[in-house]
């Protein structure tokens, strides 16, 4: 296997895919759950079980997918996965009933995961440390100003209430992840990975990256809280203005987009991603201790505390996800990184399935919610600082 060549910067190409696959899935994620009820007619626990099924096919299938495409090869394999994607989506544009759209969702759902890892792991291929961890913070910065331009459409659609809209609305999510196959068939051959693995390359006997991963899951839980809990509690407890629900989502992505880059600057060296991922938990507890203040004072006091907390938490989430990556990185061997960073993923995958039923338990318990989460994230953080910082060699062929 030819090696590829060190401190190759990413190609402008791939930045474009990973804005594209970003829009059509915030597109997709901002509209799916009005379209399966108002569009093909299905109820609200119908919705749940589609849905729920559609997110258990991603994380099932995520690892599966690297390691064929660690054989079938990046390129190749980007252009079948994102193609696969967009048919999908047509046919979820035909749905008109529960069968067909439980079909439809559900192959979504396979394919979801499966593009994600790939993507990154050529953007940083025959890439230095420092030149990855830039490279992936730029497609971070990407994917969050992405997946809210996506919303817009998806609004459009909603406050139009027209089946037309709607089905609009996934024939152009479609078109996205087309038009992202087309961009891949244009990506350069260097840097190609294609090597034939068993037992998901090592991966699973790589104990020191699985606790990487694991931690990253952990501290993650913090996004989720910021997405899901901080605007139920603001509408239902806190004294702040129910518009300021809307003020989360916006500060957070302005924040992220703004600094992702800059924060992600050192990364590349393991004891800071270390640091950083204990700095991101701790900032995390802080939040949530804080956020319990909300509910006294005045409208505008309560408000003033929302901002100082919305902040802290985004400040949290971009070290967590700078540090994570940039160990996740170190920990990954080069010709194995598909499969690597599919693991690594599925990191927040699985966030993002036991983190809403979580924080719904911590909103019913109300003050005392917020103190286990603070208490959480300390925890969590502190023991990220004995996160490793060099690599266990691990045999070239996994088994």
């Amino acid at each position: 296997m030819t090696r590829p060549e060190p401190a190759r910067a990413a190609p402008p190409r791939l930045y474009g895919v990973g804005l594209a696959d970003a829009i059509g899935l915030g597109m997709y994620l901002a509209v799916s759950a009005v379209y399966l009820n108002v569009v093909v007619g299905i109820s609200n626990h119908e919705i749940g079980v589609v849905l729920g099924v559609s997110g258990a096919a991603s994380v099932l299938a995520a690892l599966p997918l690297a390691v064929f495409a660690q054989w079938y090869g990046l390129r190749r394999s980007l252009i079948a996965y994102f193609a696969a994607r967009g048919l999908c989506y047509l046919a979820l544009a035909c749905a008109v009933d529960l069968v067909t759209a439980f079909l439809a969702v559900g192959l979504v759902g396979l394919f979801s995961r499966g593009t994600g890892p790939l993507v990154q792991a050529a953007t940083v291929a025959g890439a230095d440390s420092a030149v990855a961890v830039q490279a992936l913070a730029r497609l971070r910065m990407l994917r969050n100003a992405g997946m809210a331009a996506g919303a817009l459409p998806a609004g459009a659609a909603i406050a139009a209430a027209e089946e037309w809209a709607f089905r609009s609305v996934m024939v152009t999510c479609a078109l996205m992840f087309l038009g992202c196959a087309l961009l891949s068939k244009g990506l350069p051959r260097h840097g190609e990975i294609r090597q034939p693995v068993r037992g998901g390359a090592g991966v699973g006997r790589d104990s020191q990256f699985l606790f990487v991963t694991a931690m990253y899951g952990a501290l993650v839980l913090s996004a989720i809280l910021l997405g899901v809990g901080f605007p139920l509690w603001i509408v239902q407890r806190s004294n702040a203005p129910a518009w300021s629900a809307g003020f989360v989502h916006l500060a957070n992505t302005v924040l992220v987009v703004t600094l992702q880059v800059r924060i992600s600057t050192g990364s590349e060296r393991p004891a800071r991603a270390r640091s950083m991922m204990m700095t991101g938990g701790l900032l995390a507890a802080v939040a949530a201790a804080t956020m319990p203040l909300s509910a006294f004072g005045t409208s505008a006091q309560a408000l003033a505390v929302l901002v100082i907390v919305v902040v802290v938490m985004t400040f949290a989430e971009l070290y967590i996800s700078a540090g994570s990556m940039g160990l996740a990185l170190a920990h990954s061997p080069e010709d194995r990184r598909p499969v690597y960073l599919a693991t690594y993923n599925l990191g927040f995958a699985v966030a993002t399935v036991v983190g809403p039923p979580l924080v719904g338990l911590g909103l019913a318990a109300g003050n005392l919610g917020w103190f286990g989460w603070a208490v959480f994230f300390a925890v969590t953080g502190l023991l990220a600082r004995t996160l490793p910082t060099q690599p266990r060699a691990v045999g070239s062929k996994g088994t």
